[in-house]
């Protein structure tokens, strides 16, 4: 088994950000970090104890007790030695003093800090080689530190087309692949983190309203995600501009052999192998950086769809707030509404808000989606194998075959026969009993209108006093059925 991360750094290492106090105690850990800054050597413990003490006296009302910690502070006092004389020294100075000392021993304990005793006994609290990363790391997310997209660029470049190619070839390459994963990097953890914003979008608007929806998009999402680093490298030049010259110069890089072997040499200081090892590790790194800024530009069209469409969510919900019926949702809520009889007993003033109603075929003009869609011209079937043709024609054919079953010219002429049309002129109220009926009704609707062999003419009112009735909870156009004359009953 492979020693791991944790044959370096202590079992315990991650334990106070896992506590009951984790907030206080990444803060705490990112003012060391502050003060670690800007001195230019180890902080003394007395400095640290006092800034420490300062954060705890302003943030007393939201710590909690933490039990196990006194515990072990006890336990680490009765063992004597430097920690003891720490927890003696510390005590009667205070509330606050006293678990700032705290706080710091548990760093100690933990690994994240250490301390030096001097040769003129003063105490310094160093920061752990394994410790900075993680504070730089919680310092970032603290201070929503902004990426930098276009420096990664710019560095590839001077690295790659400076003098410093020339004498240490091996550090440039080593630079210009860092900066090129990092830019790769950070693109990837943008798009990537469009989604957690997707999600907490969704939660804000079921347990909030449209503000705090637009606060999340404006304020917050655009802030962080879409931040004016990203815009910038989307208007900047800088990425096309220098693009150009860094493959060319990798190109060139890559075909000199002389240099190759050189930088390989020299690179073999920091690697410790052999100088082939090292030229293809020179080698792949160059071919990297080519790769990775190809990709730049799939990365930047993943981001602008992953952003797209979390502005068209924000958006709707937005437009939930504002207007309701105006979302699936809300149209289905209306639909609901409309058929409900205890919520509106005749249905009336609902179904007059629903926009969906039975239109005539002669209110369909060329401008119609299902007309707009014209077939190219020529035989739409030329270059198909005659299999093909055979296989649409005998689709077709029993695709007519089932529409001749179900509800053809004949059937609805009878059908409204059997209703009394031979005598009588029909109407609407009488036809519609039921679903099926109002099927019918639909079926005689729209031969009426489109065939001429059709045994029933329509008669309607003009378009300026054109009407609906309503039959059976349906609301149909208000119109009669007569039978031709010169169309004989069965």
């Amino acid at each position: 088994m492979p020693a791991g991360v944790f044959s370096i750094l202590p079992g315990n290492f991650f334990s106070v950000l896992a506590s009951i106090n984790k907030q206080h105690y990444a803060a705490l850990l990112v003012l060391y970090y502050r003060l670690f800054q800007e001195n230019s050597s180890g902080l003394e413990r007395e400095l640290v104890v006092r800034e420490f003490t300062n954060y705890l006296a302003l943030h007393h009302d939201t710590l909690a007790d933490e039990d196990e910690e006194a515990e072990a502070a006890a336990e680490i006092a009765a063992t004597g030695g430097i920690d003891a004389v720490k927890a003696s020294e510390e005590k009667p100075a205070g509330d606050e003093r006293t678990l700032a000392g705290k706080f710091l021993r548990r760093f100690i304990k933990t690994g994240w800090l250490g301390e030096e005793i001097l040769a003129d006994f003063s105490r310094v609290i160093n920061i752990t080689a394994w410790g900075r990363p993680f504070m730089k790391a919680l310092a970032d997310i603290e201070g929503g530190q902004k990426t930098e997209y276009e420096s990664h660029v710019v560095t590839v470049y001077s690295m790659l087309c400076g003098e410093t190619i020339k004498k240490d070839g091996h550090h440039a390459v080593l630079k210009a692949y860092e900066e090129t994963r990092s830019l790769i990097d950070s693109l990837k953890v943008l798009s990537q983190s469009i989604k957690g914003f997707y999600d907490k979008l969704n939660a804000e608007a079921i347990r909030s309203n449209a503000s705090s929806v637009l606060h999340e998009h404006y304020n917050l999402y655009m802030d962080e995600v879409l931040d004016k680093a990203y815009k910038r490298l989307k208007t900047s030049d800088n990425v096309s501009r220098y693009r150009i010259g860094i493959f060319k110069q990798a190109a060139k890089l890559l075909g000199d052999a002389q240099w190759l072997n050189e930088s390989a040499e020299k690179y073999m200081r920091i690697l410790q192998t052999s100088r082939d090892a090292c030229r293809e590790k020179l080698e792949f790194m160059l071919k990297e950086i080519s790769d990775g800024l190809r990709a730049v530009d799939p990365l930047e069209d993943e981001i602008d769809r992953r952003n797209a469409a979390y502005s068209r969510s924000s958006t709707e919900i937005i437009k939930a707030y504002i207007e309701p019926d105006s979302t699936v949702a809300g149209k289905i809520g209306l639909l609901i509404k409309a058929v409900r009889e205890d919520a509106c007993p005749d249905g009336r003033e609902a179904q007059l808000l629903i926009p969906h109603h039975l239109h005539r075929i002669r209110f369909l003009s060329p401008a119609t989606l299902a007309f707009a869609q014209k077939r190219a011209e020529g035989n739409f079937v030329s270059g198909s194998s005659r299999a093909d043709i055979e296989a649409l024609f005998q689709t077709e054919k029993e695709f007519l075959e089932r529409m001749q079953k179900r509800l053809s010219i004949k059937r609805i002429d009878a059908w409204l026969d059997a209703q009394g049309g031979i005598d009588r002129m029909l109407v609407p109220a009488e036809l519609i009993t039921d679903e099926e009926s109002y099927i019918r009704f639909i079926y005689a609707l729209l031969y009426g209108d489109s065939r001429n062999n059709f045994a029933y003419t329509i008669e309607e009112d003009d378009e300026k006093n054109a009407k609906t009735v309503r039959a059976a909870d349906y609301l149909v156009p208000d119109i009669r059925f007569h039978r031709k004359r010169n169309e004989p009953g069965p």
